[in-house]
């Protein structure tokens, strides 16, 4: 039985990951979110345009209770990434807003840069100094 065969990294699609928070009246649920940013882009760009933008969502790594979280997409395709999450008002009948955080090419760095929470236990006076 032969194995098939993986695409090599010079043929595969480049990605970003946008990194975002969901500023909302009540928290939202991955799966409302989910199905807010489904809908939005369908409506704006339509399914082939869905379809080539490369959208994933990060599900580990949306933290319901800061509502942060990655979404992957093409990489030239983030300008309609963003006009996709900046027209989402309402997700599961409670008014929201997508604050995006920043666009990286890893996921290592998103969660670095714009994911990671502080931790203030560790701040002395003098590193304030």
């Amino acid at each position: 039985m032969d194995m098939p065969k993986i695409l090599p990294p010079t043929l595969r699609q480049n990605k970003r990951y946008i990194a975002f928070e969901v500023i909302s009246e009540h928290p939202i649920q991955y799966n409302e979110l989910v199905s807010a940013v489904w809908n939005s882009m369908f409506t704006i760009s339509g399914e082939m345009g869905a379809s080539d933008a490369g959208v994933w969502f990060v599900k580990n790594l949306y933290d319901e209770k800061a509502q942060k979280g990655l979404i992957k997409c093409a990489h030239d395709k983030v300008e309609n990434m963003r006009v996709t999450l900046s027209l989402i008002h309402i997700i599961s009948e409670s008014k929201a807003v997508i604050k995006i955080l920043g666009v990286t090419g890893t996921i290592k760095s998103a969660q670095k840069k714009y994911l990671a929470q502080i931790n203030l236990t560790k701040f002395t006076r003098e590193e304030q100094l």
